[in-house]
């Protein structure tokens, strides 16, 4: 949620008035006048403890930047907060019906009510985001303890994956799946110890584990008749990644292109956006800007060991939700230093809102790393097979783990 600073007109606010998941619409600073967070930042709870265990008792912002702020643009929810609340407490029950169902029934699967309810879910939000076409996506923010993680986590995939399969033209039945096969996508967690799922730090026999509920899931779902193909192979094949180095098979890239359906590498991309945007307690958060940027720099791209998605899938995401998840901004920037696929490393001079992964670029290193004399001016859009397949963050200490991408 945007906890609202104008109610804070003195410029100062208490710590212990922050909860986990809000979101300040202005920067905040120390006494000392040091950025503490960017506006929008959702505050998770390591940036929560942090702020307690240095004593930092108040939050400072600069009371006249708020009637600035008030002449920015403003956007409409794509959702209302009435069906975001309504999702998230479908999910919650959904969820626990299923874990009691693997508790007492392991060889009984989702009942046909519970499906039924999904489905008319997923309508619901379909058709509220198909009337709010130019609405941003406001994050479902209900974070107390793991369990709640774990609901707003599918709550959020789901809504996201009903609003990409709308903006993409999916058919009606495809778009339902999508939404459906994305709430239930996590359901084999449900088998699982708590004690496991919820520690911060996994050993490698620990994390085998945890890889396990995609194929627990789906034998959960595989024989049951209400749920259609697309749904049940949702829960199998989520994590699998274009370099491999997925699970619970490891395609390579060639089968993970070719036999994977779109909209299950697509649902694969949702996830690990969102666990970017809004990890486990005590991960690293990124903006939504920071997360876009991040995915980014895991599409493929000849020169690279470590990958996760698709050129085509990636291209898609962002034309479809770029707008919708950072409330209209564009996250590159003129004057950010990139890669393209080919190897070159250039900085932008110009941004394309509809191709954003293909702007006007100055090449000034070639592929093998040596810089240019002259640089070369170079329209992406011209040459559609190249793209941007890396953003490098100024800040050196912000790097990405490409290999815990879409992990978990």
């Amino acid at each position: 949620m945007d906890n609202n600073i104008e109610n804070h007109q003195e410029g100062t606010i208490e710590t212990k008035q922050i909860k986990v998941g809000y979101r300040f619409n202005l920067d905040v600073y120390d006494k000392d006048n040091n950025l503490i967070l960017k506006a929008h930042t959702p505050i998770s709870e390591g940036i929560l403890n942090h702020l307690k265990s240095v004593g930092m008792d108040k939050l400072y912002f600069d009371p006249s930047k708020i009637k600035n702020n008030e002449n920015e643009p403003t956007h409409k929810a794509i959702l209302s907060e009435q069906l975001r609340s309504e999702a998230y407490d479908h999910t919650k029950n959904i969820l626990n019906e299923i874990r009691e169902t693997f508790i007492k029934s392991p060889a009984d699967s989702i009942s046909r009510g519970a499906i039924d309810k999904s489905r008319a879910m997923m309508g619901k939000i379909i058709s509220e985001t198909e009337k709010n076409e130019d609405g941003i996506f406001e994050i479902v923010t209900k974070l107390k303890d793991m369990d709640d993680y774990y609901y707003q986590h599918s709550t959020n995939v789901a809504i996201i994956a009903s609003i990409l399969a709308s903006r993409l033209d999916f058919n009606v039945e495809i778009k339902n799946s999508m939404g459906v096969g994305s709430l239930f996508h996590d359901i084999g967690y449900s088998s699982l110890s708590k004690d496991i799922l919820d520690k911060a730090q996994l050993s490698d026999s620990e994390f085998d584990i945890i890889k396990s509920h995609t194929h627990v899931g789906y034998k959960f779902v595989e024989k049951n008749e209400h749920l259609n193909d697309l749904e049940k192979k949702i829960l199998l094949l989520h994590h699998e990644r274009a370099d491999g180095k997925g699970y619970p098979y490891a395609f390579e890239l060639e089968h993970y292109q070719n036999n994977i359906p779109k909209e299950i590498r697509l649902i694969g991309l949702i996830d690990a956006y969102v666990n970017l945007v809004m990890p486990k307690p005590g991960g690293k958060t990124r903006t939504f800007r920071e997360g876009l940027r991040y995915v980014i720099n895991m599409v493929h791209a000849e020169y690279k060991t470590s990958f996760a998605f698709l050129p085509a899938d990636i291209r898609d995401f962002i034309k479809a939700l770029g707008f919708i998840i950072n409330k209209g901004e564009l996250f590159m920037l003129p004057g950010d230093l990139v890669r393209i696929n080919s190897g070159e490393i250039g900085i932008i001079e110009e941004m394309n809102r509809l191709y954003p992964l293909n702007p006007i670029i100055r090449i000034v290193k070639n592929s093998k790393m040596e810089t240019l004399k002259r640089p070369i001016i170079v329209n992406l859009l011209k040459s559609y097979q190249n793209y941007v397949s890396n953003i490098y963050d100024r800040n050196p200490a912000q790097k990405n783990n490409p290999d815990k991408v879409n992990a978990t």
